[in-house]
């Protein structure tokens, strides 16, 4: 209610009381003007927002941060009498989102324009409601209609593109494909031959058995058996950052939202891991629909998980073979999760870390980093850094180890003493046991599969 309708509402009581006190003409007559005002303005503001036709158009429900929220909207006056003082706009969580306008229409007229906002933060956000308000000439009532229903719009993470990332990321033990006869369909076809009794029926290729006058099947390729895996720490305490947009966690997302885009470049079948708000396990897969379910789900995480990450690792095991890639990216200064990727790299797992660096968001500087202890564990570790290129960052290791990644170093007789006479701590000694398995959503399969966990 604004300051005008307020006073007018006081001015109201006033002349009542001195028109029933008094019982003077003139107060009664006072009393009837302020009464037909107030109706008069309140059936205004009501008559406008009838008869309206409100129309709003997207291309699509899906974006990204650094692009624009874009669409038409069109309202139309159905009714017989003109509009005017009427304020429409979209109601939506977007930041920055300002779409309001003021209109007025005759008979049968429509106004439409064009909208446009930036976006500048990942997220789902709630669009799609139309809000119209009506004001009356005197400013006393202000009326609001809601048009058409709420539609949920996914801003995709920012990423960067990386060109020169490191072989080491993308060379794995069994990049080959395998071609064989099955009954079952993938998305990826490797050549055709004569039917054989037994083939499925689903797999003739009809326009090929025409030409040939034969019976024709499709083979298909099983494509490339190894896998690689995304995990994005999002534990709550591991995350630094006082910026909405610019902090560890958003950098993160944004290093994992880059390595998922160049894993689909390369054809590599590419899952991802979080540990945030919601504890998401998605497996391995290709293609844009499951690249899309990846980067929808990057959108709505957020660092407010309470599972630590060496927990979450232990967890992550039994999806693991030696067959896959585990990449974990992640700004904890916390030690006690080295020796669950340790475990994971004898197992035969290869493993690297990219560690997104706490102290450009505020974080004190610590004695020993963890990236002494990936070190003297053999696990190549890049450093991403606040401003920094991330193909820069990526193409290379802190530590220069060209064999690390690829499998376990060979145990040694002896080792290299330092300046103490005492041999390098080595994290990979310890041996936590593993805790117990909280429940996970899962996309992609019901359960997990057991050919995937290591020999």
């Amino acid at each position: 209610m604004s300051k005008r309708t307020i006073g007018i509402l006081i001015l109201l009581g006033v002349v009542t009381f001195y028109t029933l006190g008094t019982g003077f003409s003139f107060f009664y007559r006072f009393l009837y003007v302020i009464a037909l005002v107030l109706a008069f303005g309140l059936f205004w503001a009501w008559i406008n927002l009838q008869g309206l036709q409100v129309r709003l158009t997207r291309l699509s429900h899906r974006g990204q941060v650094g692009g624009y929220l874009e669409g038409q909207l069109q309202v139309t006056n159905r009714f017989r009498f003109p509009k005017s003082w009427l304020e429409v706009r979209e109601v939506t969580d977007v930041p920055g989102y300002t779409t309001g306008r003021g209109i007025a229409m005759v008979r049968d007229q429509s106004r439409s324009w064009r909208i446009e906002t930036y976006l500048a933060r990942r997220g789902v956000f709630n669009t799609g409601v139309v809000e119209v308000t009506s004001q009356d000439p005197f400013g006393l009532f202000r009326l609001s209609r809601r048009f058409l229903e709420s539609e949920q719009y996914v801003v995709f993470p920012s990423t960067e593109p990386l060109p020169d990332l490191d072989p080491r990321f993308a060379f794995l033990p069994s990049d080959h494909r395998v071609t064989r006869r099955s009954d079952h369909i993938t998305p990826e076809s490797s050549g055709v031959r004569e039917y054989v009794y037994g083939d499925s029926f689903r797999q003739i290729h009809w326009p090929y058995t025409a030409r040939m006058n034969s019976l024709m099947v499709k083979e298909f390729d099983m494509g490339i058996s190894a896998e690689s895996w995304v995990l994005v720490d999002m534990q709550r305490s591991s995350h630094v950052g006082d910026d909405p947009v610019d902090n560890s966690e958003e950098l993160a997302v944004t290093v994992a939202a880059s390595l998922i885009e160049r894993f689909d470049q390369l054809s590599m079948p590419v899952g991802m891991a979080t540990n945030g708000d919601q504890t998401w396990l998605m497996r391995p897969g290709s293609g844009p629909s499951h690249v899309g379910n990846l980067m929808e789900a990057l959108a709505g995480v957020r660092a407010r998980g309470n599972l630590t990450l060496e927990r979450f690792i232990y967890d992550l095991q039994p999806h693991l073979s030696r067959f896959n890639a585990l990449t974990v990216i992640t700004p904890s200064r916390r030690s006690e999760w080295i020796p669950a990727l340790a475990s994971l790299r004898r197992d035969g797992v290869n493993v690297a870390v990219i560690y997104v660096e706490p102290t450009d968001f505020g974080a004190p500087e610590e004695v020993q980093s963890p990236m002494d202890f990936l070190h003297s564990n053999d696990i190549p570790v890049y450093l991403v850094r606040r401003g920094r290129p991330l193909n820069e960052a990526l193409q290379v290791p802190v530590f220069d180890q060209p064999y690390a990644f690829f499998a376990p170093r060979q145990e040694m007789g002896g080792r290299e003493e330092n300046g103490s006479g005492q041999a390098p701590d080595s994290m990979s000694s310890m041996s936590p046991t593993s805790p117990a398995q909280p429940q996970y959503s899962y996309q992609g399969a019901s359960e997990p599969d057991d050919s995937g966990s290591s020999p």
